[in-house]
């Protein structure tokens, strides 16, 4: 069925371009979240680079490569490895992966400084 519209004959959708505008509109809902995920580690994720950067001493650089091997090292995630280090600095437990990934890839990094 053909229907005149003001930009001419309109045709209804076939299922098959419904459901991939569906999965499409999932998709960009997903991506989303992600990014709301994202934005709202980023101070999280800052705070733990600082706090390596005064522990290192380093620079913002080496602090983020730190928490990136540390996230790789530990198999975890990088903003839940700058939570994990946060929660240390007020007292909290380290989990022993995540602890034992910081010391080695902070001995890395004064080995390789010298």
């Amino acid at each position: 069925m053909t229907r005149r519209t003001a930009q001419g004959p309109h045709r209804p959708a076939s299922p098959s371009a419904a459901e991939g505008a569906h999965g499409e509109l999932d998709h960009l809902r997903e991506e989303a979240a992600g990014l709301r995920r994202a934005l709202e580690s980023y101070p999280t994720i800052d705070m733990a680079r600082g706090v390596v950067m005064a522990i290192a001493p380093c620079g913002k650089d080496e602090a983020w490569g730190v928490l990136v091997e540390v996230s790789q090292h530990a198999n975890v995630k990088l903003r839940d490895v700058a939570r994990d280090i946060l929660a240390g600095v007020v007292g909290g437990p380290v989990p022993p992966p995540v602890r034992r990934a910081l010391a080695a890839a902070l001995e890395r990094l004064g080995t390789t400084r010298r």
